[in-house]
């Protein structure tokens, strides 16, 4: 079976799962993007250059994609995003390809906007892989439930073997009592909670905690932080962080099922998440709190309550980090992710 998978988007959990289902001798995959034949590819995946996709419409990407799949005679192609899927619908209009998507965030589907109908909701696509069951539930809305499953990401305790071995730190943190880090991109994106965590903040200026900001922010909420808060702006080594620090705050409002969450606890790091659908569910395992604790979306008071509620407490820490390695361990492999969609395509 020959699959294409367009790189537009793909994270390095997916060239993970698909390095793992190339060496399996029914599949032969091709990512295909930007200089990716100069890229080293997971398992035994082919690199194929191939135009940048741009938008959900990329004429020069499209024309490529065709032209590859004749060429290599595929069977199908998966998309790791909106975008990717239009371009590889549009692509194989005539050929025998069957397109399969992927939805990883509960970002609304809008039946009057058009461009939805270029991807998500196109007839032509066979199946959607759902990153969370909310993001099934909600999908069923609009498309038949044969066409919809899915399982949450896995993660490997080994990807973050470098970032434990040499971990990097923020040097403010040095004469913390408690020292909190959250990674993650809010410039722009209100729902990702960061303003209630810079609120906390506040309230536990005088008590030793101090905050360490990767990922690009807005320069309103880096104006009118407190001392305690340090911003280091994006970073290609943010896992890296992980390790020095004691807890991994994530303040959304809104998001699906964080790998961020997932690296956190694979360092042994004690997470607090909002309640919401997917960010939950990672710290939870056969019903219970497992490796962090949650607060209420939206809840500065409630988040600042929690985290003093750690304040020296060691022990704690140490037993929330190690049941949260445990539980990337025992619920979240990679093994039965490659299988999931072995079946999967195989079914098609």
């Amino acid at each position: 079976m020959k699959i294409i998978v367009p790189s537009h988007d793909l994270d390095m959990v997916m060239r993970k799962t698909f390095g793992r289902l190339s060496e399996r001798p029914e599949f032969k995959i091709y990512i295909a993007g930007p200089d990716e034949e100069k890229r080293p590819q997971e398992g035994a995946c082919i690199g194929i250059d191939s135009p940048k996709i741009k938008s959900k419409f990329t004429r020069p990407a499209i024309k490529d994609l065709r032209r590859k799949m004749k060429e290599l005679d595929i069977d199908i192609a998966f998309s790791a995003s909106t975008s990717g899927l239009s371009n590889a619908l549009m692509a194989s209009i005539g050929l025998k390809v069957k397109n399969v998507g992927y939805r990883g965030t509960q970002a609304k589907v809008r039946r009057t906007d058009p461009t939805f109908y270029l991807g998500l909701l196109n007839p032509r696509v066979r199946h959607i892989v759902c990153e969370t069951t909310d993001i099934h539930e909600n999908l069923k809305r609009y498309i038949n439930p044969n066409k919809l499953s899915g399982m949450p990401k896995p993660y490997d305790l080994e990807w973050v073997a470098n970032a434990i071995k040499n971990p990097k730190t923020n040097e403010a943190i040095k004469e913390s009592n408690l020292r909190c880090i959250y990674i993650g991109i809010t410039e722009g994106r209100p729902h990702k909670g960061l303003n209630y965590l810079l609120d906390a903040m506040r309230q536990l200026v005088n008590e030793g905690v101090t905050l360490t900001v990767i990922g690009r922010a807005g320069e309103e909420d880096m104006a009118s932080a407190p001392a305690n808060v340090s911003f280091f702006g994006s970073r290609p080594d943010a896992i890296d962080f992980l390790p020095t620090h004691d807890l991994f705050i994530l303040p959304s409002l809104r998001d699906a099922s964080p790998r961020v969450v997932r690296e956190a606890q694979a360092c042994g790091v004690p997470c607090i998440v909002t309640d919401i659908p997917g960010a939950r569910d990672l710290i939870i395992s056969n019903g219970k709190m497992c490796g962090g604790v949650t607060v209420s979306p939206g809840d500065a008071d409630g988040l600042a309550e929690k985290i003093r509620e750690l304040i020296g407490d060691k022990e704690q820490l140490a037993k929330m980090g190690q049941d949260g390695k445990r539980n990337i361990k025992e619920n979240y492999a990679l093994g039965p992710y490659v299988d999931y969609y072995a079946n999967l395509f195989k079914s098609l």
